[in-house]
């Protein structure tokens, strides 16, 4: 076993084989289950991102206006109410979460199906276009499938999208509250701009590039973030993947997961640089001035 894995060759030897087969896109092979990993990942991606996006657009669209409202009326009890969520989101356990989520919205309320995967038995998946369930189903016309599949993704998105709301939140509150003492928004509504313009207008504008930084931030995050909610709602991603491959010790799926993880990030990091560049003027000309 030793001589076929090449552990039995000298370490500088075992790492330039490593690099020279992750360059040809041969990331090694599972003992676990018997494929390349390659295979095992592009199979099992479509379903990490899917849930990944989605919670991502959960925990945007919950933490943003939340984060709002607590800049707008701080130090008053929207502003208490809304930290306290924040902290309760942050505090719990996601897998906690996932298991009290289940019990309630599946068994007890019966609003959505059990933790079974992608879609519940019976129910079979369209023509792969895109990876993703819900978009394929949307794409070939299929209602039944396509609410199968939303159905089954709800509840796991949303328990990563509660977990992700504090950090987006309190980011916006912190750089909203800032925005909000500058003197250029004590001149608009000097000069009688709507609140609600202030607010939405130019105080969120000047808000937008460290709620970017925290995004990019969430995104590698999500990545890896996503295993217990995968491993709690039996999601076949490359999060649930990694976690069988830990307990097995099935080391090549452990070196592509982290080397994919590594290299989220720095993408991840890399785009919201360009993109802090391209929406703020100053970090653009600071740019330009180096």
């Amino acid at each position: 076993m030793r001589a076929e894995m090449g552990l039995d060759r000298p370490l500088h030897v075992q790492y330039v084989n490593y690099v020279v087969a992750i360059a040809r896109g041969n990331l090694g092979w599972s003992y676990n289950t018997g494929t390349p990993v390659e295979e095992d990942i592009v199979r099992r991606l479509p379903a990490s991102l899917e849930l990944s996006i989605f919670a991502l657009v959960i925990a945007i669209g919950l933490g943003v206006p939340l984060g709002m409202a607590s800049a707008v009326h701080r130090n008053t009890p929207i502003d208490h109410v809304a930290r306290l969520f924040s902290i309760g989101a942050l505090s719990a356990p996601v897998f906690w979460t996932g298991l009290v989520s289940i019990f309630v919205f599946s068994y007890v309320l019966d609003w959505v199906p059990p933790p079974l995967g992608r879609l519940t038995p019976g129910i079979f998946s369209p023509a792969s276009i895109t990876g993703f369930l819900t978009i394929d189903a949307a794409l070939a016309g299929d209602l039944n499938v396509f609410s199968a599949a939303a159905a089954s993704l709800f509840l796991p998105s949303l328990v990563l999208g509660i977990s992700l709301i504090a950090p987006i939140s309190r980011m916006t509150r912190s750089a909203m509250s800032e925005a909000l003492q500058e003197d250029y928004i004590l001149f608009a509504r000097a000069t009688g701009v709507p609140e609600r313009e202030v607010v939405l207008r130019d105080a969120f504008q000047g808000s937008i590039v460290p709620l970017l930084t925290v995004v990019g931030y969430l995104i590698g995050y999500l990545v890896a973030g996503n295993a217990l909610v995968e491993s709690v709602f039996a999601w076949p991603g490359i999060g649930r993947y990694a976690v069988q491959a830990i307990l097995a010790n099935d080391m090549a799926p452990i070196n592509a997961i982290l080397l994919i993880l590594g290299i989220t990030v720095a993408v991840a990091n890399l785009l919201v640089d360009l993109a802090n560049a391209a929406i703020d003027p100053r970090i653009r000309l600071g740019l330009w001035s180096k």
